[in-house]
Order: C-alpha cells, then sequence, then structure tokens
C-alpha cells in the first residue's frame, strides 16, 4: 500500500484548516483526510436530505466567532472564504431567554464576543471551502472510522472498525481526541485506547506527557434535537436564542436555533446539555429517546413568547422530530493540552482542535489557532518551497 507523508483524522474545522494552512506554507507531499462522518463538517455539519436539495439544517456549531486581534494565520485561510461569499458575517437576529421563558437581551457569552460567523449557504461549506483550498492531491476518505493505530518503522498504519488497513502514513495528526482518550473505553466499549496501546509507555516521554493530560481530562457532551415545524407563513425568526444561565439551569437546554426552509417551514436544533449519565454503545439509544423527550416536553415552554411561533396555538404545534444528534465535543476544561505538547516529533504524531490550550481555548477560534500552531511546526519538519503567504 502506498504510503502517504502525513494523514489527518478529522474533518471537522481544525483538520481541514490545518490542511489549507500547510498549502498555504508551501508544504510539499502527499496527504490525506479520514472522516466517520459522509463528509467535512464535523461540529460544523449540516443535515440534507436526499428528496429534498433545497433542505439543509445545520445541527451542530450554528456559527462561530474570531476576536480582535487575529491572527495573521487564522485571517489567512479565511479570507478566502470570505471573498467568495462562503463565510459571511451574521445575518440573523440573536435574542435571550430567561428563566420565566421572556425574551431578553442576548446574555454575555464568551461564545459571542468578537466578530460572529456563519458558513453559507451552510456551515459545512466552512470546511468543504478550507478543503478546496488544500492541495488538488489531497486524498478524502469519508465514511471510514479508524479504529486501530499500529506504529510501524515507515510511519503509522490506520485500520478500520473490520480491520482492514486503509491507509498507512509516515505522520499522522489527531483532530479530535477519541483515539487517545479513554472515554473510547466506555462510549465505543473498546478494550484498549488506540494511540496508547499502538506506542507504549516509555518509547516517546513527549507522547507519554500528552496523553497523561488526556488521561486526566473530560469532555463536553451535547444532545441536539432537530424539529421541523410547517405553516409559519411569512413570519421571521432569529437565528439563535441564548438562555440565561437561570434558564440553561432550569430547562438544561444552551440555546436554540432556527432555520428558515423553503414552503414555510422552519428547521430548528434544540441544544440540550448534558445530565452527567454514563454513555455507552448498550445506553446510548436509551439515553437518545429520553433526551429526545425531555426537550419534546418542555418545548411549548421554551418558545411561548417567540415571535413566529407564540401565536400558533400550542395543539396545532405539533413539530416533526428529524432526530437526535449526540456530540462528544473535545473540550477537557479542567486539563486542556499545552500549545508545546501538540507536535510529538518521535513518534510522528501532532494534535489540533479546541481542546489544544491557549487563546480561544474552548471554541471554534481555538480550533483554528490550534491548527495554525500545528501547521507552523509541520512546515519546519518538511522541506520547503516558497510560501504560497
Amino acid at each position: 500500500m502506498k504510503v502517504v507523508d502525513l494523514v489527518v483524522i478529522g474533518a471537522g474545522l481544525s483538520g481541514c484548516s490545518l490542511l489549507a494552512r500547510l498549502h498555504q506554507l508551501g508544504v510539499q507531499g502527499s496527504m490525506a483526510v479520514v472522516e466517520a462522518g459522509r463528509g467535512p463538517g464535523g461540529r460544523t455539519a449540516t443535515r440534507r436530505r436526499r428528496d429534498d436539495q433545497t433542505w439543509r439544517l445545520d445541527h451542530g456549531a450554528p456559527g462561530f466567532n474570531v476576536r480582535a486581534p487575529g491572527n495573521s494565520g487564522v485571517e489567512a485561510i479565511l479570507a478566502p472564504l470570505r471573498a467568495s461569499g462562503t463565510l459571511k458575517r451574521e445575518w440573523g437576529l440573536f435574542k435571550g431567554l430567561d428563566h420565566n421563558g421572556r425574551l431578553v437581551e442576548v446574555p454575555e457569552e464568551k461564545l459571542l464576543e468578537g466578530e460572529w460567523l456563519r458558513g453559507h449557504p451552510t456551515m459545512a461549506s466552512v470546511c468543504e471551502g478550507l478543503l478546496e483550498q488544500a492541495s488538488s492531491r489531497l486524498k478524502r476518505l469519508y465514511g471510514c472510522r479508524i479504529r486501530r493505530l499500529k506504529k510501524t518503522s515507515s510511519g503509522w498504519e490506520l485500520s478500520d472498525e473490520q480491520g482492514a488497513v486503509v491507509l498507512m502514513a509516515k505522520q499522522l495528526v489527531l483532530s479530535g481526541t477519541l483515539l487517545a482518550h479513554p472515554r473510547s473505553l466506555s462510549m465505543l466499549a473498546w478494550p484498549d485506547i488506540p494511540l496508547r496501546e499502538a506506542v507504549p509507555i516509555g518509547d516517546d516521554p513527549r507522547l507519554d506527557a500528552a496523553l497523561d493530560v488526556l488521561e486526566n481530562s473530560s469532555a463536553s457532551i451535547r444532545w441536539n434535537l432537530m424539529l421541523e415545524i410547517k405553516g409559519l407563513g411569512d413570519q421571521k425568526l432569529p437565528r439563535q436564542i441564548w438562555l440565561t444561565p437561570k434558564a440553561k439551569e432550569r430547562w438544561q437546554v444552551e440555546r436554540l436555533v432556527f432555520q428558515e426552509q423553503p414552503g414555510s417551514v422552519l428547521g430548528v436544533v434544540v441544544h440540550g446539555l448534558d445530565d452527567g449519565s454514563t454513555i455507552t454503545p448498550d445506553r446510548q439509544p436509551g439515553l437518545m429517546a429520553k433526551q429526545e423527550e425531555r426537550i419534546r416536553l418542555l418545548l411549548p415552554d421554551l418558545i411561548r413568547q417567540i415571535p413566529g411561533l407564540s401565536g400558533i396555538p400550542g395543539d396545532d404545534l405539533k413539530p416533526l422530530s428529524l432526530g437526535m444528534m449526540r456530540w462528544g465535543a473535545a473540550q477537557p476544561m479542567d486539563h486542556p493540552l499545552p500549545e508545546d505538547l501538540q507536535w510529538c516529533p518521535a513518534s510522528g504524531i501532532g494534535f489540533c482542535g479546541d481542546w489544544i490550550e491557549g487563546p480561544g481555548f474552548g471554541r471554534a477560534e481555538g480550533a483554528l489557532l490550534s491548527s495554525m500552531a500545528l501547521a507552523e511546526q509541520l512546515a519546519a519538519s518538511h522541506s520547503m518551497s516558497k510560501p504560497v503567504i
């Protein structure tokens, strides 16, 4: 099997921006991206329908913020997206909701500081656009979950859940934590942590330090319920409604996101907060059903004062469930990975994502910044042509 120079696992914002920035820095060589989903996006993914190409729903992150002053690398990879109209300043209205169900001013949130940006026509367009900036030789593997990592004399061997080797690479980047985090033991019922099994303790002290940090970290879970509401007429709704701290405590919901669809149809995503239940493959279906029922029951309270929805009688408000999404956001707030452990040259493995310590930590901006930092280190380890930027 042909060995590529670099493979990135995960086609979310951090993985795609890393590949785009490496191309801008003039890094040569063969590269590949592997993604378990059906396409790029990660938490900026978009749900589409096979029977209606005009229907789209941003069911993860509905946008992201970038705070000033801007990082030169971040600005460089976002500039083509801005120029093409793929990335725009948010054009929808934001509101707040208090614990009494009243619309109020938007509460103070770190996620809302600075410039709020949104993908056009969908959030998935952002990662799609970033990959278009990457090398035209980039190999893309979608719908492929990596289960096993093996360190060999020539680099890394990646196998899928059926045990088939899908790629071999000289260097590897994880843009998420699942293959390196103990949560994979319970969430996927794996008997081992793939990266720890691939590199035994003592072989690479730098990697040992990185995995020690992850072992003592936690992750943030969201239960996002997707809904469809018909018969709205020409009513205009806010793009997002953020709950105040007391409202979050009452309803265990972070925010509601609205996306108008053709034909007076409204797509709604309710971002539900986690209750701390342990997630395992056996328990997940029951937990998802429980969270869906919980959110559906509290929905009338949440939307009773929202313009465009408050006038619909309760008996007529019958949202169609489009399914529940569980997002395992890699934001170990108690133990972030230090930036100086992002790259482990002895093992040829790097890390990027919003869980890397530094400016923008825990947000999409952190995913971008961590990718810029890792790109600089990878560029320094490659023979380079003259940088594009």
